[in-house]
């Protein structure tokens, strides 16, 4: 998880404070720890109120396709849909960076036939290929593998 205060360094310390029967919990790294240790008290506060004030004010959107709203998904930590990803990723992608630590999939991908793995098999090997050819400055074979890739490679539906 990234530091929610400059978003560079893994965070290491978590920090909660409570204003009004109000929880808020940040999670920091070292370094704007002693920022904070530094006797800046007031900065401190200041981070947790803007941080508890940025909460309270999620903008009013609603996904077209299931009608789910921002403000639901914050209070049930479900999304309704798929298409809830789209609608709200903006709010969503400094969320999820700031719980997984990236916001891109990094992790196992599902099974896939046997013909699949073979297809994806040979378009890794077109892609090195290419690359190689483009090392080399063989820009026709590059363009030729790459007109052999685009064949290969399945059309996106969006």
């Amino acid at each position: 998880m990234l530091c929610e205060e400059c978003g560079k360094k893994d965070a290491e310390v978590i920090v909660t404070t409570v204003v009004n029967g109000q929880s808020t919990t940040r999670h920091l790294c070292r370094e704007c720890v002693k920022k904070y240790k530094a006797g800046d008290i007031q900065a401190v506060l200041a981070a947790m109120l803007s941080a508890m004030g940025q909460k309270q004010q999620s903008p009013d959107i609603t996904c077209p396709r299931c009608g789910e709203t921002y403000q639901e998904f914050q209070k049930t930590g479900m999304l309704g849909c798929p298409e809830c990803y789209q609608a709200f990723r903006k709010e969503l992608t400094p969320l999820i960076t700031r719980v997984q630590g990236r916001a891109q999939h990094a992790g196992r991908r599902p099974p896939v036939s046997e013909e699949e793995q073979k297809r994806l098999q040979m378009m890794e090997d077109l892609r090195a290929k290419m690359e190689a050819a483009v090392a080399e400055e063989n820009f026709e074979e590059a363009a030729r593998l790459r007109d052999e890739l685009r064949a290969m490679t399945p059309a996106r539906e969006e």
